[in-house]
């Protein structure tokens, strides 16, 4: 496959995998960061094959749209980190486009109407930025404020994500950064098993 990879390949691949462990269908799709766009893209291109989504601070076409131009090119550098070691080491690491997986995004159709629970971290970057500059562990040309820029997006970004469908539930008092499933895992275990007994209950309606 070629480099670097789209969430269309990441979902292509996973319908094929699940396909070929026949697994039975219905899924309730749970995805965080990265794999939250794959598992919404899934729900997209296999309407039939998903019942329900969680979102864990999943990342969205949002974040790049309420940047500018200038903002998104320090916030991919952001999202990459520094891979250069790890590409020595094996070049075949997978990598992702996230520019082409947000256009992928916009072409796919409508998430149909289904129970979604979106989950977004509520521990702003802003404060930590100049630290993790000055401790090497982002590049030193990325702007002191620009967790800011981050914080302010993202909270944009998560609040559209949560109108993807009617009725959709947004928890935004996580008390987490943006690994919420590794800080707050008790929170994304509740949520996993709401959306899951609202599915097998067959009550959920979408709104009218």
């Amino acid at each position: 496959m070629r480099q670097p990879t789209t969430a269309q390949d990441a979902a292509s691949d996973l319908h094929a995998l699940l396909s070929a462990a026949k697994e039975p269908t219905p899924y309730v799709m749970v995805g965080h960061s990265y794999g939250g766009m794959v598992a919404r893209l899934y729900a997209s291109t296999y309407p039939d094959d998903v019942s329900g989504l969680v979102l864990v601070d999943a990342l969205t076409e949002g974040l790049q749209e309420t940047e500018t131009p200038e903002q998104w090119a320090v916030q991919r550098v952001l999202m990459e980190g520094d891979i250069r070691e790890s590409l020595a080491l094996y070049p075949d690491l997978e990598r992702i486009d996230p520019d082409r997986s947000f256009d992928q995004i916009r072409a796919a159709a409508p998430v149909r109407p289904l129970p979604l629970i979106v989950l977004s971290a509520d521990r702003p970057w802003g404060p930590q930025i100049p630290s993790l500059v000055a401790a090497g562990t982002l590049p030193a040309d990325v702007p002191p404020d620009f967790g800011y820029v981050t914080d302010a997006a993202q909270k944009q970004a998560q609040e559209k994500l949560a109108k993807l469908v009617p009725n959709a539930k947004h928890i935004t008092n996580t008390n987490s950064g943006h690994e919420v499933h590794k800080e707050q895992p008790q929170l994304v275990i509740n949520a996993i098993r709401e959306v899951v007994e609202t599915v097998r209950s067959g009550n959920w309606q979408p709104a009218r």
